[in-house]
């Protein structure tokens, strides 16, 4: 019988893989250097013309600085509140079973549905929770507040994927080994010395991947917003994600959709490559 060359075994996936996802991006990058509108109109070649306007284009850094305020924004309270309930729940027990099943059904949720849900809950004339804020004296209305329209989205999105860092944590923490944990309590360390000296240094792996798929994900996250807000009130919660689905698909403009999305697409790259080198520099 013979030999199978085992690059052969990875083709099926070289090709799904180049379809989905090499071929889209090369032909993006050629749409970037085109004029090009789904309304009928001749297609021109423009050179760089698409990456000038976008470099002078004050909706594509504003829509960055709200990303990355939302990003963090999210980082810092999801981590935090994730690391505090994984501690809670990670034994083993016929409760802490029953917790984490509770705490992890929010992922089990679509993102459309979740926006759709929160869309709801926050309609000024029907939504409970303006209902709530004004027996409390306060005007509730993400319609018109750009401020309450982006500090919403944000606790949607905690609501919404806390539940993974939790099951995260849970698994890092029931992953540690329990000697240490008996020799400090042995020679009489306090909780505060045991988590700070060795619950945090064993999970710190698990935090940074964390932090890293968080952050890519709160930058790109385009279903739970735009189903329940779009860009919001003075376009609060205009993201980089919305506006380039706005370019592509409300003013039809592909030349220009196509460059906000390979620029915002090198970014992610780019930032999770730094986060990568600051991972493996703290592993060394």
């Amino acid at each position: 019988m013979r030999s199978i060359n085992p690059w052969l075994l990875f083709l099926p996936a070289f090709i799904i893989v180049g379809f989905n996802s090499f071929f889209p991006t090369l032909y993006g990058a050629y749409l970037t250097s085109q004029r090009f509108y789904m309304t009928g109109q001749e297609v021109q070649f423009i050179g760089y013309s698409n990456y000038m306007a976008l470099v002078f284009d004050s909706t594509v850094w504003g829509a960055l600085l709200k990303g990355a305020a939302f990003a963090a924004a999210c980082v810092a309270i999801e981590l935090p509140i994730g690391l505090a309930i994984a501690l809670m729940i990670y034994k083993e027990s016929r409760v802490n079973r029953i917790l984490r099943t509770f705490f992890s059904s929010p992922l089990l949720i679509p993102p459309l549905t979740v926006g759709a849900t929160w869309l709801l809950l926050t309609r000024a004339d029907i939504g409970p929770l303006p209902l709530l804020f004004r027996l409390l004296g306060v005007n509730y209305d993400i319609g018109s507040d750009p401020l309450q329209a982006f500090f919403t989205v944000v606790i949607m999105d905690v609501w919404h994927w806390t539940s993974f860092v939790i099951l995260v944590f849970v698994a890092a923490r029931a992953a540690l080994p329990p000697e240490p944990y008996e020799s400090a309590m042995v020679d009489g360390a306090s909780s505060w010395h045991i988590f700070r000296y060795i619950t945090l240094p064993g999970m710190k792996y698990a935090m940074l991947i964390v932090l890293l798929i968080r952050m890519i994900d709160s930058l790109k996250i385009f279903d739970e917003v735009w189903s329940l807000i779009g860009e919001g009130p003075y376009k609060a919660t205009n993201f980089m994600s919305i506006y380039i689905v706005k370019t592509t698909l409300s003013q039809l403009n592909m030349g220009y959709g196509a460059t906000l999305s390979l620029f915002f697409l090198y970014l992610i790259i780019i930032l999770t490559f730094i986060t990568l080198k600051v991972m493996a520099g703290r592993r060394t």
